[in-house]
């Protein structure tokens, strides 16, 4: 073999060595059924955000939103239907946010939504764009319409009494 096959080689396992990495990296921070960024880097990227909107003095909307009667989409249609159910919604939930906007799932049928520099009415907003559009537009699955319904809390930091990413997290899921 000759020296440029020799390096070729070495070329190869080189790249392939940064696509394993790449695939685990991706791996680490997406959540395997919807793509959306897992719980863990969602709490990060809250922290560094709340933390901006402290240094900055801009608002900070997070949405907690909990899809009603999950597990009856589960039980009636199937596990399989659950799961698109939930790659359905968060497809939506990426058209319909800006791209400064932090879309995640939280944990089962949860997801939150981070909202930098937006105020607690144009979260709502948001909010019912997306109650608005899913109502009129059920999930189509073998033949049948899927119904999506969820509850939702809407929190900001404009109030200015949010010590913390953490509690402006759980009053968005309290609310």
């Amino acid at each position: 073999t000759s020296l440029l096959e020799i390096r070729a080689v070495k070329v190869s396992l080189c790249l392939s060595n940064v696509t394993a990495h790449e695939k685990l990296k991706n791996m680490a921070y997406h959540d395997p059924t919807t793509g959306l960024l897992n719980r863990r880097v969602m709490e990060t990227v809250l922290s560094r955000e709340f933390t901006r909107t402290q240094r900055y003095e801009t608002p900070l909307t997070v949405v907690f939103i909990d899809l009603d009667d999950f597990k009856g989409i589960n039980d009636r249609y199937g596990h399989d239907a659950g799961d698109a159910t939930l790659r359905h919604i968060s497809e939506r939930l990426l058209e319909m946010s800006r791209e400064s906007d932090v879309v995640a799932r939280y944990a089962g049928d949860e997801f939150v939504l981070i909202l930098p520099q937006t105020t607690k009415a144009a979260g709502e907003q948001m909010v019912k764009r997306i109650r608005d559009y899913l109502t009129a537009q059920p999930f189509p699955w073998e033949g049948d319409l899927i119904s999506i319904r969820f509850s939702n809390g809407v929190r900001s930091t404009e109030t200015n009494d949010i010590p913390d990413w953490q509690t402006l997290l759980k009053m968005a899921d309290q609310d």
